[in-house]
């Protein structure tokens, strides 16, 4: 049963719209304790092996509701989805910004709640934001080209804000985390209070989210009509027809299949950045500011991903991306200097690469009324992809030191992105008909 559509808003609505999301990006993203992810976490008193299964915990709530938030997300209308997930990433911040510190089982609790509600606002918002954004530009008009021509403006607008919005959380996260720079500028206080402190500014964000949901003008896209009721079996329904979809859209699973490969190696490592940082002996103050420089990076991408895109097949480019991201991997497993600083600069710019890439595809060949679900299975794949690697490298952390262990990195991208290049094969001529030059 197609979407309905009750009433078309507004065009000022739905421009307004466009730039919401653009901002609602920019806010959920800026997370002032990224530059200090890792060590936030041992700092509060948890081993680093239990902060990887907290990883896997979070990567497991994605898997087990990304699909059914998308395909609710197109049931009973997007706007109500990225409210919900406004108000997870807020009750988020909250469990952390209380959790006692050095609090054994019941910090590690407390954690895997924040884990859970973590993913679940990740679940909510990425399928449903984008869908709601996406239809709301097909809704302004109705020429292919010039939608594809604003989306793709569209993503560099959310690439740039949001890599200058993260600049500023990485560079205030980083340094209201460092107590010893702290104290000297503000006088003593207790070491919690500066540990704590990238929590509440990320708590703060959070507020700003909520408030964005809540402007979103609402699409009258939906399949249940106001009033009707939304089952379990409507929300299976729906999943098994995004996942068919998938299938049946034989380049479009081929390219899901080489951004997990990308995605799971890279974020790993993105993860554990900060542990890194150690590793190589970085002070501490330098976390915000490296995580600065590494946000207003991704100003660049948009630079040479467009180009790319337009000039080559989906299969050249993700081949090129995975090709970047093993040269960055292997930049930080061999180099213990500046050069592997400046590669892990490299791998976040993946990360990003890759994700504008699949918006691109898949939004241009999504059916409106499927759009959320299919961003969602996408979104689920990357982290089932993301939590089961997780889990193998916190194996491998096991056996071997954190130096060690990095070095597998580069040489799993490249046997899979090889392997799957050969493999893709019979998606070629699929993906050539979307006006693509292998």
């Amino acid at each position: 049963m197609p979407a309905s559509v009750d009433s078309i808003p507004a065009p000022e609505l739905l421009a307004r719209n466009l730039r919401l999301f653009v901002w609602f990006r920019a806010f959920f993203n800026a997370r002032f304790y990224y530059p200090v992810f890792a060590v936030f976490f041992t700092d509060l008193g948890l081993t680093m092996a239990q902060f990887l299964w907290l990883n896997a915990i979070w990567a497991l709530t994605i898997v087990i509701f990304e699909v059914p938030s998308g395909v609710l997300a197109d049931l009973v209308g997007r706007r109500k989805l990225v409210i919900f997930s406004a108000l997870s990433m807020a009750v988020e911040m909250l469990l952390l910004i209380v959790a006692p510190q050095h609090g054994g089982w019941g910090l590690f609790v407390i954690c895997a709640v924040n884990r859970v509600l973590s993913g679940l606002a990740e679940a909510a918002a990425s399928g449903a934001d984008e869908a709601l954004a996406y239809d709301s530009l097909k809704l302004m008009t109705d020429d292919a080209d010039t939608i594809e021509h604003k989306w793709d403006d569209t993503l560099v607008s959310v690439m740039r804000w949001r890599s200058l919005g993260g600049m500023l959380a990485m560079l205030v996260g980083g340094f209201v985390f460092d107590h010893a720079g702290m104290t000297a500028i503000f006088g003593d206080f207790p070491r919690t209070v500066s540990l704590k402190l990238p929590v509440i500014l990320c708590f703060v964000s959070a507020c700003v989210c909520v408030v964005l949901a809540f402007r979103l003008t609402d699409l009258g896209i939906s399949k249940k009509q106001p009033g009707q009721r939304t089952s379990v079996a409507d929300v299976g329904r729906g999943m098994l027809d995004a996942a068919a979809w998938v299938l049946k859209t034989r380049w479009i699973a081929a390219l899901i299949v080489a951004a997990v490969l990308i995605d799971a190696i890279t974020r790993t490592f993105v993860t554990l950045q900060s542990e890194y940082y150690r590793w190589v002996d970085l002070p501490e103050y330098s976390f915000g500011i490296i995580g600065a420089g590494m946000s207003l990076a991704g100003v660049l991408v948009p630079l040479y991903v467009k180009p790319l895109a337009q000039r080559f097949s989906p299969r050249v480019n993700m081949l090129i991306a995975g090709g970047i991201g093993t040269a960055a991997l292997a930049g930080v497993s061999w180099l213990q200097t500046a050069g592997g600083i400046a590669a892990t600069f490299v791998i976040m710019l993946t990360l990003i690469h890759v994700s504008f890439l699949m918006s691109r595809y898949i939004n241009r060949d999504t059916p409106s009324e499927q759009r959320a679900s299919i961003l969602s299975v996408n979104n689920l794949t990357l982290n089932i992809g993301y939590g089961l690697f997780s889990g193998v490298f916190a194996l491998r952390l096991n056996y071997v030191d954190f130096g060690e262990a990095i070095k597998m990195l580069p040489l799993v991208l490249l046997v899979g992105i090889v392997l799957w290049f050969l493999a893709s094969r019979g998606a070629r001529k699929s993906a050539q008909k979307q006006g693509s030059n292998d």
